[in-house]
């Protein structure tokens, strides 16, 4: 059984950010408790969460846990004999280089420990950039960046602290450190303090390096216990030492220490100049005037958002036009280049990946057929677990393009201003200016958007977009709305006021959840406040964009991708199978089943009865994937006949449509969003809760939606 009590020793040197992180960790909490094997009354701390209790223990600060000073001894001997379930050790973000030695050194004694980079608020404002992911899988424990001031990466400090108590997350033994020419010295002392019963509580390696650096402590210890005859050999292997090298054990080890400090900073971290680039670089980029006019149009009242909003298009444009085609394909297809349109969709990231696996989907089709394997496994393979894959695959060029420009602007200096310029129109709806990335980004795809929700510092205000960048319509949604309105809305002013009062529609619902989040879930009626720092304007470094875009795209395929993969499998089984078995007509499926018993929803909106179960089934449907829901209406009427004819065969009046274009919009986008949102809010209570509310709020819009055109007089236009 999981323990309920989980205590955690917070370790750190003097300076790190320590006491203040132990306040926020713990509230009022606080008060002073004796604990076995330490001679010293220390600080504890309560936290409730996740229904565990955490019991922190505030150890000294201390530079390492040598024993040289009596801080040193203190915070060792709780490690040891107070038997933590976690050691929670801070490294100072704006100064690794220091501050990773004691990590090192506790991780060589235990491997339960997960670290903390304090002060990461500030890191920009230093020109420090660490590679989180990558510093984690050196150290193979969490390593979380987090801002006791700011608040930032609490929640996340919090779960890696129950991951790593309950076996999760973190090593299965300690680190081992190369110790250069000490090595065959260490093995030997090992060898004999095997027999100490003084050092049984210690890991004979780190007992051993401890020994042969001459502590003080352990010595104590073993002569008490009247193990002078086991310390004398370790002496005796002390002295050949000194002889052979020339130099003092502790010395070599400390070096060892330092230099293994230096191979992970090399590898992790990455300091910039800081300052102003000059003109002449700029140059290339931007052009003189733009460089000289920047820093004041980005300030500006009227002009910052203006400039910022430009930018963030253009950003928009080249990511989705090179990934899928979308705008541009939109944009070709009403000009009337409806083949230039096909072939900029047809041959974008996302569509050639498609039509990869397309390829890879008929070439094994083919080749099990021959070998007269059974027609189910196959379609198992090709239709269920090949396109499950695919629709992972497809959105990871998406999620690397928006990663990728998401880093060279917060690198370079522009993205914090760009959050000053639109901060005071979202600062309204409980949200800061940071929030533009997301919501602009899902206009393309929510599932990237919600991933961009991590350029909130606040917490609240992350949930706050992962539980609302839903509601904006995507390029996929907008796909079905053009199919529906063209069809049943033949004058272009009428179309064009559907999709336009749609997407107003959509953003307003969007604010509003954003507002209702903050201030009913998280009950903060204070607007939020939008602190950052203004670095220079400079030259992003390509290792730093780079860590940053492989950061996102590798959570989104390990977490998201899993969950994508696997219910793509389920719809397969759901859309080919029913109560008789493999079934060949889809009306007979599980899917179908379950739509019919979804289409009394339906019946608020007069839908025919033999049409309500085929939209309830389509909608099924379009949770995989929105665009799925189009074909799927065109499979239900025949499968051959123009989308135009299967739309209209449905029989709905332009009320009964517009209403449900409402719904079709507002409610649960993708599978792959809902992957990400549970990813990114790691409760399964919170997804439920949002996907609830948001099924809930766009089935009660459509339906005022649908009665107030029925009752007045806008039914003349519908």
């Amino acid at each position: 059984m999981e323990k309920k009590e989980i205590i955690v020793a917070v370790a750190g040197n003097p300076n790190v950010g320590k006491s203040t992180l132990f306040n926020v960790l713990t509230g009022k909490t606080v008060h002073v408790a004796n604990w076995p094997g330490v001679t010293v009354e220390l600080k504890q701390g309560v936290k409730k969460y996740r229904g565990k209790v955490i019991k922190f223990v505030d150890l000294p600060g201390a530079y390492g846990i040598s024993a040289s000073t009596m801080e040193e001894l203190i915070a060792r001997e709780f490690i040891v004999h107070g038997e933590p379930d976690v050691v929670l050790v801070l490294a100072d973000s704006t100064a690794p280089e220091r501050t990773l030695y004691l990590p090192i050194q506790i991780l060589e004694l235990t491997p339960k420990v997960v670290v903390a980079l304090t002060k990461s608020d500030l890191t920009h404002k230093h020109g420090v950039h660490i590679y989180v992911d990558k510093l984690e899988s050196i150290l193979k424990v969490p390593v979380i960046p987090v801002s006791a001031i700011k608040g930032y990466g609490i929640r996340e400090l919090l779960n890696a602290i129950i991951d790593v108590a309950s076996g999760k997350k973190g090593r299965s033994n300690t680190l081992v450190v190369d110790y250069n020419g000490l090595e065959p010295f260490i093995k030997e002392v090992e060898s004999y303090i095997t027999k100490s019963k003084a050092l049984s509580k210690y890991p004979s390696r780190w007992a051993a390096v401890r020994l042969l650096e001459g502590d003080s402590r352990l010595e104590e210890l073993m002569e008490k216990a009247g193990e002078k005859d086991i310390l004398d050999e370790v002496r005796k292997i002390r002295d050949s030492i000194k002889r052979s090298t020339g130099k003092d054990p502790s010395e070599i080890a400390i070096t060892s220490r330092f230099n293994y400090v230096d191979s992970i900073v090399k590898e992790t971290v990455v300091r910039a100049a800081g300052e102003q680039v000059s003109v002449s670089e700029l140059l290339k980029l931007l052009g003189k005037a733009v460089v000289d006019q920047l820093e004041r149009i980005f300030q500006h009242t009227v002009l910052g958002p203006i400039a910022s909003l430009l930018l963030l298009f253009l950003m928009f444009l080249i990511i989705f036009t090179v990934n899928t085609g979308f705008p541009v394909n939109v944009l070709f297809d009403l000009l009337g280049f409806t083949e230039l349109a096909e072939f900029v969709e047809a041959y974008s990231l996302a569509g050639l990946v498609e039509l990869t696996f397309e390829i890879i989907s008929s070439s094994i089709s083919m080749l099990l057929e021959a070998q007269n394997v059974a027609p189910w496994i196959i379609s198992l393979i090709t239709d269920g677990i090949i396109a499950g894959i695919g629709a992972v695959l497809t959105f990871l060029p998406l999620i690397m393009f928006v990663s990728f420009f998401l880093a060279v602007l917060e690198d370079s200096g522009i993205a914090p201003r760009i959050a000053v310029a639109f901060n005071n129109i979202f600062v309204k709806f409980g949200l800061t200016g940071r929030a533009i990335y997301p919501y602009l980004i899902s206009i393309g795809c929510n599932t990237p958007g919600i991933l961009a929700s991590r350029t909130s510092i606040e917490e609240e205000e992350r949930m706050s977009i992962i539980g609302s960048a839903s509601f904006v319509p995507c390029q996929a949604r907008l796909v079905v709305i053009l199919a529906f309105v063209t069809t049943y809305f033949k004058i272009p002013l009428y179309q064009a006021a559907a999709v336009i009062s749609i997407y107003l529609m959509a953003f307003l619902v969007t604010l509003t959840t954003a507002l209702f989040i903050r201030r009913v879930i998280f009950r903060k009626k204070e607007k939020p406040e939008l602190i950052l720092e203004l670095p220079p304007i400079h030259k992003p470094s390509l290792k730093v964009v780079w860590w940053l875009t492989w950061s996102y795209s590798k959570h989104f395929l390990k977490k998201a991708g899993t969950i994508i993969f696997l219910v793509s499998v389920l719809t397969w089984f759901m859309i080919n199978y029913g109560p008789t078995g493999p079934v060949d007509d889809i009306s007979q499926s599980y899917g179908a089943i379950f739509g019919r018993l979804l289409s009394p929803f339906l019946t608020p909106f007069h839908i025919n009865p033999e049409t309500s179960w085929k939209v309830a089934y389509a909608l099924i449907n379009g949770f995989i994937a929105k665009e799925c829901l189009v074909e799927t209406i065109v499979l239900l009427e025949g499968g051959d006949i123009d989308v135009d004819e299967a739309l209209l065969a449905l029989g709905l009046t332009r009320v009964q449509t517009y209403s449900l274009l409402v719904f079709m919009t507002l409610y649960v986008p993708c599978l792959a969003t809902l992957a990400v949102i549970y990813m990114e809010s790691r409760s399964v209570k919170f997804t439920l809760g949002i996907t609830v509310y948001i099924i809930t709020v766009a089935y009660l819009i459509s339906l005022i939606v649908y009665y107030i055109l029925s009752l007045t007089t806008l039914y003349l236009i519908f």
